[in-house]
């Protein structure tokens, strides 16, 4: 009886609860807020059963009661109204994106997420259903998420029921936009991005996002109207059981929704390694066809694409596109993509391009795509070395084209080839995200495309529409503007816009490839603007929408590593607008602004323009003027500091020099310093400027060493000989070089000189190469020099930028930092060949710097200050360098003097080369002090070395390397330790290897040579001193 009791009472129990539950989940409503409380959406369940949701921006209700939810193929909806909400749960989520390239280099990605677990109340359907909402600081996000495999939803029932009247612009295919309408003007099928102006400082969008499975978007609204539902159509869900993202973007300006990355996010990260991923600018053989340059007639072949690829190789420009044809007429069926046309051609500018440092794309339209095997075919363009493919009229349904495309984007992907679609792609969705290779698409009205132009309004209603979702490839950059038809083949229209506003496009558009029409010789007949276009290296560190007004203007700013970009655009309305630079860190900036012509016009005099430098702060605001149809474009560079950092200068030189007595100048470095280069060239600048001072110089140059070893060879190379003035160039070989190490050896060097004379002067110089061009376009020294520049502070000595003075004529496009040995740059400076060793026009810009800067150093300098206490206490001051002791060494060894024909060569530096080519030999010695290394020689008889320190195994090293083709001097360092007495041994290992293997070199060798394993040991290395 008890026992019954107590059954009945859990019976009520649980009918009570389920009373309870549906009486409170008949009107039951969850909010989700943004992560800056500023967006608020609402989910809820009617008294009468229904499921729906609001959306707010501030206290203002953009959208109203909209449905969510599916109809099923037998009729009934799900949810249903006997559904309820079973179970929710509420997260945060903070953290960053680093996408391979983008909008910027770094994307917060915060969002808070409400998931509502939906199920029939009774609980007699097996099907249950996730409603799943995001939102951003810009935007919301909802799908649907499925337990289990769904086969009978018939339809979507979500939609958008706006509480107002709005203005609405849409894609519409590869033509203008649609629009400006009113929503209740609209009776049909919008197609996403779909843009709403609630009012001037509130805007909407409408998109999705992670389209994985199914049809893409379509939005049907009836006339009156203010509502947008999706069109009905067979669902398909992804293999996750999921929805896309339905997508509203939302911000108080325009700029916010251009400037988002809501849709990237809602795709998954990326599964392989993108790194090999590069945006940039291409040029083009489409638009070319034609083009007539004096007695040269431009076409879709070889010569011209030398041309070309010439062109992007000098500009920096990533590359080439191939268009149509180059295999056959691209829409017949037996036109075949890996052997038909002008395949041999193709495969020879691909390797011509790889010879210039730069790459080659290859179109392929859907009929060759299909009636030819996709994946042997992209995969032969990768063994053939093409960097991308631009994929033309793609057949089939919507959806079809969908899954086909990410079948292509995929196996692109694995091949490692960026793609293109066009004509017609189904839109962009964020996929960028997980496939970065995915790097532009033709979802828009391209210019001249199918034989129509766009007037500039069509432009600055796309940038606001199209390309919220994502890149968009439109052909921008048309420089040929001149009256009248053009000689072009494909399309001889004249483009309705001006030069200035060409270029301006160009940084507009988001792209990942940005893809120019016209020939070299228009863009040089620009150099402003194509300095402008020059300076888009991609990926951007971060892009913002200054400005703009659907249909009307827009002003876009994008940051590169070394220059601030911004375009600006109108429509068939000149106009006049105010810039404001706050974007800049503090500090000044060159600013150089090209604007159209007072009398420029998008159709009549479209070539007119105007440039004008000045120097510009955060803090200014700058006034443009755009022609009708016109535009303006800005280039932003941080000033370059002066070359000369004086400090103390040169006292003691100067004061030499006033009393004509002689000189002796050192020069410590590297290769750079070694060469018969800039240091000849001061000598005899100084020889001919201060003919009554007799001057020796010191060559303590050393090729591939660093201050590590410069501190250590300070007695021997450079004080023995007593200077008065000793210049120290190790920035270029010190690039790699560990912080503190730079900061020990280089004070080391300075105290060094202090200790044996208060009388010797130093100038610390800092050279650079091309892995430093953006640094120094910046402003900026490279790291090495940037800590070198704490000592030269610290102890007032005196230092010479050369790498300011190189990064001068780079800004004023008189220099090519990485000069190609055939290419021919006219008047141009060809300052290096292989990247870091300047030639003599180089190394003449080195010395034009130097000798100026000597001339303001040796006036009226103050006197040296006295030795000041140590910047780092741990600084290599008692660096020293050994001799190898016969005591040291073990019977196999051999002491090899500069009379053997091997140690010859460097005999300079090493007074005899201990040697063996017996495994097993052994040098042994003790030292007191913190670090031991080796000055060795290594060359074509290299073998190995292992080092013990203290009885452990710290070093097994093999003294030969890929660049063993010759002999030369090296050098390495053991680690860090405890101060102390140490014991060493230093074991040859003359075991054979295959050299050849690590040569990699086709050069002829001297087997006889590679075939002797040898050790080499010139000098010890310490810090410390070496124990008797």
């Amino acid at each position: 009886m008890f026992l019954q009791s107590k059954v009945w009472i859990r019976v009520l129990g649980v009918l009570m609860f389920a009373l309870i539950n549906i009486g409170h989940m008949k009107g039951v409503e969850y909010s989700l807020l943004s992560p800056d409380g500023k967006l608020e959406v609402r989910v809820v369940r009617t008294d009468k059963g229904t499921f729906e949701y609001k959306f707010s921006m501030g206290n203002k209700l953009v959208i109203d009661s909209s449905p969510i939810g599916y109809y099923m193929t037998n009729g009934n909806k799900i949810p249903g109204n006997d559904w309820i909400i079973a179970n929710h749960s509420k997260r945060m989520s903070k953290s960053v994106w680093k996408p391979v390239w983008g909008k910027r280099e770094v994307v917060p990605d915060v969002f808070n997420e409400l998931s509502l677990e939906l199920a029939p109340q009774s609980g007699s359907e097996k099907t249950k259903l996730s409603f799943v909402v995001r939102l951003y600081n810009d935007g919301l996000a909802f799908r649907y998420e499925f337990p289990e495999k769904q086969v009978d939803i018939q339809s979507e029932l979500t939609g958008f029921c706006f509480a107002a009247d709005y203005t609405a612009w849409s894609y519409n295919g590869e033509n203008a936009n649609i629009g400006p309408e009113k929503l209740s003007d609209i009776d049909g099928i919008r197609r996403p991005v779909v843009l709403l102006e609630v009012d001037p400082k509130c805007y909407v969008a409408i998109h999705e996002a992670d389209l994985r499975a199914g049809n893409p978007l379509r939005l049907i609204s009836g006339k009156g109207d203010q509502s947008f539902m999706i069109e009905s159509s067979p669902v398909t869900l992804s293999e996750e059981n999921c929805s896309p993202w339905r997508v509203v973007m939302a911000g108080d300006k325009l700029g916010t929704l251009v400037d988002s990355h809501i849709i990237e996010l809602l795709n998954p990260e990326p599964q392989m390694d993108f790194s090999w991923v590069k945006p940039g600018v291409y040029v083009w053989d489409w638009r070319i066809d034609g083009a007539i340059v004096e007695d040269f007639t431009y076409s879709m072949t070889y010569p011209s694409w030398v041309r070309m690829v010439d062109f992007a190789s000098k500009q920096g420009f990533k590359g080439l596109v191939l268009d149509a044809n180059w295999y056959g007429p691209e829409h017949e069926s037996e036109s075949d993509p890996m052997k038909g046309g002008q395949v041999q051609d193709v495969r020879k500018i691909i390797q011509y391009a790889k010879s210039r440092g730069v790459g080659i794309w290859l179109y392929l339209n859907d009929v060759g795509g299909r009636n030819f095997p996709i994946s042997e075919t992209l995969k032969l363009y990768h063994d053939w070395g093409a960097v991308g493919v631009k994929y033309g009229f793609m057949k089939g349904s919507e959806q079809e084209k969908n899954i086909r495309t990410r079948m292509i984007t995929e196996l692109c992907a694995r091949n490692q080839l960026l793609v293109d679609f066009h004509d017609g792609p189904v839109h962009p969705y964020g996929q960028m995200r997980t496939w970065p290779n995915a790097i532009t698409r033709e979802y828009c009205h391209a210019q001249l495309d199918a034989h129509r132009v766009f007037v500039p309004s069509t432009f600055v209603t796309s940038v606001f529409v199209n390309m919220l979702a994502g890149p968009i490839d439109m052909n921008n950059g048309m420089f040929d503007l001149r009256q009248g038809p053009t000689t072009r083949v494909d399309e001889n229209q004249p483009v309705p816009s001006t030069v200035v506003s060409e270029a301006a496009r160009t940084l507009v558009t988001f792209s990942g490839a940005t893809i120019l029409p016209d020939i070299p010789e228009y863009y040089e007949k620009y150099p402003e603007l194509l300095s402008f276009i020059s300076a888009q290296q991609m990926p951007w560190k971060e892009s913002r929408t200054l400005d703009g007004k659907v249909g009307e203007y827009i002003v876009m700013m994008r940051q590169t590593d070394n220059v601030y970009l911004v375009g600006a655009v109108t429509n068939e309305s000149a106009r006049e607008l105010e810039i404001p630079l706050s974007f800049l860190p503090r500090g000044q900036y060159e600013l150089m602004l090209v604007q159209d012509g007072v009398d420029a016009h998008y159709l009549n005099n479209r070539e007119s323009y105007q440039v004008s430098n000045q120097i510009a702060t955060t803090n200014d605001k700058i006034k443009v003027r755009l022609a009708a149809g016109g535009g303006a474009c800005l280039l932003l560079r941080k000033q370059l500091p002066d070359c000369l950092a004086l400090r103390n200068g040169l006292y003691w030189t100067n004061k030499k020099i006033q009393e004509k007595k002689p000189l002796t100048i050192a020069f410590l470095g590297g290769s750079i310093t070694q060469a018969s280069g800039y240091r000849v060239q001061f000598e005899d600048w100084f020889k001919k400027s201060y003919p009554d001072v007799l001057l020796s110089t010191i060559n303590a140059g050393i090729g591939g060493t660093g201050s590590d070893l410069g501190v250590v060879r300070m007695d021997s190379d450079v004080l023995a000989k007593n200077p008065d003035l000793v210049f120290v160039e190790f920035a270029v070989n010190d690039s790699q070089t560990d912080s503190l190490e730079i900061v020990r050896s280089m004070e080391g060097i300075v105290r060094k000189i202090r200790n044996h004379s208060d009388h010797v002067d130093i100038c610390f110089l800092y050279t650079t190469n091309k892995p430093q061009e953006n640094v120094i376009l910046n402003g900026d020294h490279w790291r090495s020099s940037r800590i070198m520049e704490q000592i030269a502070q610290y102890y007032g000595i005196p230092s010479v930028s050369f790498d300011f003075a190189v990064a001068k004529l780079l800004r004023d496009n008189k220099l090519v930092m990485h000069a190609l040995r055939d290419m021919d740059y006219g008047e141009k400076i060809r300052f290096t060949e292989d990247g870091t060793h300047p030639g003599s026009d180089g190394h003449a810009v080195y010395t034009e710097t130097l000798c100026n800067s000597f001339q303001q150093m040796v006036k009226g300098t103050p006197m040296v200050q006295k030795m000041k206490v140590p910047f780092c206490e741990t600084n290599y001051e008692n660096a020293k360098m050994y001799d190898v002791e016969k005591e040291w060494l073990s019977e196999g060894w051999e002491k090899k003097d500069g009379s053997d024909p091997f140690v010859k060569p460097f005999r300079k530096h090493f007074s005899y080369v201990a040697s063996t080519e017996k495994s097993g030999e052994t040098l042994q010695f003790r030292f007191k002090g913190t670090r031991v290394g080796l000055f060795d020689i290594m060359g074509l008889r290299g073998a190995r070395i292992k080092v013990y320190i203290d009885g452990k195994l710290i070093k097994d090293t093999r003294r030969f390397d890929k660049y063993c083709t010759y002999n030369r001097m090296n050098y390495f360092w053991m680690p860090e330790l405890p101060y102390g007495e140490h014991s060493v041994i230093i074991e040859a290992d003359c075991t054979p290897f295959d050299k050849m293997d690590i040569l990699q070199t086709e050069k002829k060798m001297n087997i006889e040579e590679l075939n002797k394993y040898e050790v080499l040991i010139g000098k010890i290395l310490c810090v410390g001193s070496i124990l008797e």
